[in-house]
């Protein structure tokens, strides 16, 4: 026992432990500022890839950068004798594997990261606190000596360099000194025209440019550029410190085009142009930009978590397992939004955000490049791929705003890194708050939104979501307007490097393109056989367009031209103009293909005097959506007048002298099935009959027949309380049962049909009433049904279903039902308040009635019609239940609840067999709780020993 509380104590602390890291792990991450080791890139593990002028993405092997130590120099015991440009050193920060090197800003002591593998080689500027001071990307840092190596400019085979080319300025970026070559070739723009083509310039800042490498450490080590080639007018790329808060020129729709160039129908950016400007609307963030950021991230939509996880941003892959941190999206336009609205607008475009540096690309020194990825070029990538964009559309972005810079070199505040306020008015007075400051980044940027200046104040596009009121930052909402959301800085600490174009310029036109398809009018046939075709005659599909215009396309969709399933449950109609295919949906039904099975007519066997007409019943049989009608015939008649009609009547002429006839009927859906009576035929009562051949003997008198005493004709029967008559010959002592079946009658008996099954077929008309029919005697040939109804239905069609069963001479006669099941339906007239039909058998029948103004159909035939109807699974259902019912009226047994209810005593015998069939319904019911009970007991027995042996073994120890 002692050991179990030993070992859950343990377990405890284990788990409050690991809670403690848990916490604090997330306490850092949602902390105002990071330490350096809590640093990382956005995508810190992502690929490496190395990129072209033209914005082209090529994945790449590791670097391997590290030089020889036999190479590796230690600056601080040369001598002073070696000439300027022996005495030149480059800082080699490709010394490890794909991985960060941390480091800090030496003018503000912040934490920074770089990776070796994308950008190798940095200025070498001597060493401050036993650190090596460097300037890469913009940024000047300390870095521990441990993680770098210090190689004469001699040793190295290149170094990062520019060039112009074609009037562009481009950046030669190395990521291996040990390797003669650029590795990445970024293009910065239009080269300013102090620079010469086929000259190599050196910067690491990529502002001021020098033409020999000895003279620009010179000028970085005493903090000036006065021996740069452009001391007074410093290089600013374009997009690299345009700021994000600006709105391309560009539609949705030109910009997926112009996507669409660069990646392929299966890349994640493909059709994206869409999302990136409705983002920009709604949250500020330039949809340009954001493409480019999305390319270089993605590999423009093909890299392994933008195809998983729809993360085009390489968002919150932060450790060694990326795709699995990396944060996944339900689509691309989810993962755009929350780029614009949570990782931009309210992150790091917020100046409240520990990663505002600026709200612009920008380098290692200011701008997204700071905190968002490890690579020092990351924000010039960027602005690659926006120049490449840009010029496939005709350059209508490049130059359009007009961008201010803080720079700290050509400012009077040169030598120092001050936050500059950003306020609400042109004024430094009380009433002009100060919504923000810029930070102490260097090469800080802004958008101007005017020309001149007013108070000395610039007026700028705010990188803060404002207030309502414009009194302070929003950092809850990342919604933004380009309208009311702006501010001040003052003029002393910005200086304009370009002059843009009108920003008041609106983006282009959007082009009028196809919005969607509509079935306005549905083709004149939606109900198909399995195996037909779809046929859209009378269709008609009309286009709308983004203008709202539309456009009759009927004649231009495309459809399935496939044999229909059974399964199809609509067909797609599909309309296709210039890229844009849109589709509209036609529900169908696709019934299954029709079989018959059978045909049978009833009765099986008849016969019939000269001049005496019969109306056959018939039932067809299949599956599917089949025919039920036939067509009849009659054959063997020796009189031309001996016919049958359309509904099965046959009529025997006068003077028919044949013996027999047969009638047949043949299925109409498949003339291979069909079914025949043979008819016989009886000479009209009281013609003179031929002489016997038999010689009668005087032992065997000719005695006429004498009647049986026990039957009688009877001319009609009638039930008083339905007004139902029975007229023919019936026996003696016969009687008219008549029982009206209700929903409610039905429900109580616990049929496995319902009411509504059996009035289903006239569930349109007007149901005048559900009977069971049955007579307590006998009739000979057949009799003739007659109901009454009311005055108000004179005139009225009359609709007259008959079920007649045979059941199943074995099983359960509830469940199994031979196929001898049929359903007739007579059609009939009301006349003189009455609806008379001819019947040669007795069971549920089915009154309904029809207005003929409703529906013209029936006829005036008092003998009533019979028309045929399918004999399918829910007839037979139908027949099985009134074959019960059917039995309960004729047994003429009293249940036991009967004679209970009646007063009646059971007898001995009686009382046995009520005994016997308790017994019966037990054993049927399994009347097993005692049983139950007794197992239940004996596990909880067998459990409680286990339990006392375990115990027993743990007290032992």
């Amino acid at each position: 026992m002692k050991k179990r509380k030993i070992l859950a104590l343990a377990l405890s602390l284990c788990l409050m432990v690991n809670g403690a890291f848990i916490l604090e792990s997330s306490a850092a991450e949602a902390g105002s500022e990071k330490s350096s080791e809590s640093l990382s890139d956005e995508n810190q593990y992502r690929e490496i890839t190395i990129m072209d002028e033209n914005g082209n993405i090529t994945e790449s092997e590791d670097f391997d950068g590290k030089f020889p130590e036999s190479e590796v120099v230690d600056p601080t015991r040369q001598t002073r004798s070696r000439s300027a440009r022996s005495s030149s050193y480059v800082v080699n920060f490709n010394t490890k594997s794909n991985d960060t090197t941390s480091y800090t800003e030496a003018a503000t002591g912040k934490a920074g990261y770089t990776n070796g593998d994308y950008g190798a080689d940095a200025a070498y500027l001597g060493t401050s606190g036993g650190k090596v001071k460097f300037m890469m990307s913009g940024v000047v840092g300390l870095v521990n000596s441990s993680e770098v190596q210090i190689i004469s400019v001699d040793s190295a085979k290149v170094i990062s360099g520019y060039e112009v080319s074609n009037g562009r300025l481009l950046h030669g970026i190395v990521c291996d000194m040990t390797t003669p070559g650029y590795n990445t070739k970024l293009d910065n723009g239009k080269a300013p025209s102090y620079l010469k083509a086929g000259v190599k310039y050196y910067s690491y800042d990529g502002h001021y440019f020098y033409t020999d490498y000895a003279t620009m450490l010179s000028d970085y080590q005493n903090n000036t550029r006065s021996n740069s080639v452009n001391p007074k007018s410093p290089y600013y790329n374009y997009y690299q410190y345009l700021p994000m808060r600006t709105v391309t020129s560009y539609s949705s729709s030109t910009l997926s085009s112009m996507i669409n160039s660069r990646s392929s129908s299966s890349s994640k950016m493909y059709n994206t142009g869409n999302s990136f400007v409705n983002n920009q609307n709604t949250y500020g963030v330039n949809a340009l930009l954001m493409t480019g950021i999305a390319a270089n991230e993605s590999a423009w939509g093909s890299s392994s978590i933008a195809k998983n996880k729809n993360n085009l941003f390489g968002l919150n892959a932060v450790d060694s397992s990326p795709g699995t941190s990396s944060y996944t999206y339900a689509s691309v336009d989810v993962c755009i939004k929350d780029f614009a609205n949570g990782w931009m607008s309210r992150g790091y475009l917020n100046p409240k955000d520990w990663r505002y540096f600026g709200g612009f690309l920008g380098n290692k020194a200011s701008g997204l490049n700071v905190k968002y990825a490890s690579d020092p070029f990351w924000g010039e990538k960027a602005a690659n791929i926006a120049y490449s964009l840009d010029k496939s559309g005709g350059s209508k972005d490049y130059d359009k705003y007009t961008i201010g810079i803080k720079d700290t070199i050509a400012t009077s505040d040169k030598n120092n890194y001050n936050d500059v306020n950003v306020r609400k008015e042109a004024s430094t007075a009380s009433g002009s708050s100060v919504l923000y400051s810029t930070g102490s980044s260097a090469s800080y940027s802004v958008v101007c939104l005017n020309s001149e200046t007013k108070n000395s104040f610039y007026k700028i596009q705010s990188d803060a979501v404002l207030n309502s009121s414009r009194t302070g930052v929003n950092s809850s909402s990342g919604n933004y307007s380009f309208d009311s959301m702006y501010a001040y800085i003052h003029s002393d600490y910005v200086i304009p490097v370009n002059s843009g174009t009108d920003t008041s310029q609106e983006p282009d036109s959007e082009p009028v393109t196809l919005s969607s398809i509509k079935i306005t009018t549905p083709p004149e046939k939606t109900v198909y056989t399995e195996g037909d075709k779809f046929n859209a005659s009378g269709m008609k599909v009309t286009a709308i367009f983004s203008d709202g215009s539309t456009e009759d396309v009927t004649s231009k969709v495309t459809y399935t031209d496939q044999a229909l399933k059974i399964t199809d449950t609509d067909i797609t109609i599909s309309y296709k103009t210039g890229n844009v295919t849109k589709t509209a949906v036609q529900t169908i039904t696709v019934k299954e293909k029709a079989e018959i099975t059978s045909v049978k007519v009833n009765p099986a066997e008849i016969t019939l005097e000269q001049g005496e007409q019969k109306t056959f019943g018939v039932s067809v049989a299949g599956k599917g959506d089949f025919s039920t009608e036939v067509e009849w015939s009659v054959s063997g008649n020796k009189s031309e007048n001996t016919v049958i009609d359309d509904n099965g009547k046959l009529t025997i002429s006068s003077d028919e002298s044949a013996e027999s006839v047969t009638i047949k009927a043949v299925s109409k859906e498949d003339s291979s099935k069909s079914a025949s009576v043979i008819v016989t035929i009886k000479k009209k009562t009281g013609e003179e009959q031929k002489p016997s051949d038999k010689p009668q003997t005087p032992d065997e008198p000719n005695i006429p027949e004498v009647p049986d005493a026990t039957e009688t004709e009877k001319d009609e029967l009638k039930d008083n309380d339905s007004g139902i008559t029975l007229s023919g010959n019936f026996s003696e002592g016969a009687k008219l049962n008549v029982t009206e079946i209700t929903a409610e009658s039905m429900g109580d008996s616990g049929s496995i049909i319902s009411y509504e099954d059996i009035i289903k077929t006239v569930a349109d008309k007007v149901v005048l009433g559900v009977y069971e029919i049955s007579l307590e005697g006998t009739f000979e040939d057949s009799i003739t049904l007659t109901f009454k109804v009311e005055d108000k239905y004179e005139g009225w069609n009359a609709t007259v279903l008959h079920y007649t069963e045979k059941a199943s001479s074995e099983g359960d006669q509830e469940n199994e039902v031979s196929e001898d099941v049929y359903k007739e339906t007579y059609e009939s007239t009301v006349k003189d308040g009455v609806v008379a039909i001819q019947v040669d058998s007795l069971s549920p029948f089915v009154l309904a009635v029809e207005d003929p103004d409703k529906e013209n159909s029936g006829g005036d035939n008092t003998e009533g019609t019979v028309t045929d109807e399918s004999d399918s699974e829910s007839d037979q259902t139908i027949g099985d239940a009134n074959e019960n019912s059917q039995d309960d009226v004729n047994s003429g047994e009293t249940t036991k609840e009967d004679k209970e209810g009646n007063g009646i005593e059971d007898t001995d015998e009686t009382k046995a067999q009520n005994a016997t069939q308790d017994k019966d319904k037990s054993a049927e019911t399994g009347d097993s709780f005692p049983i139950t009970i007794l197992v239940i007991v004996a596990v909880i027995a067998v459990l409680c020993i286990i339990g006392i042996l375990l115990s027993r073994k743990f007290m032992k120890k």
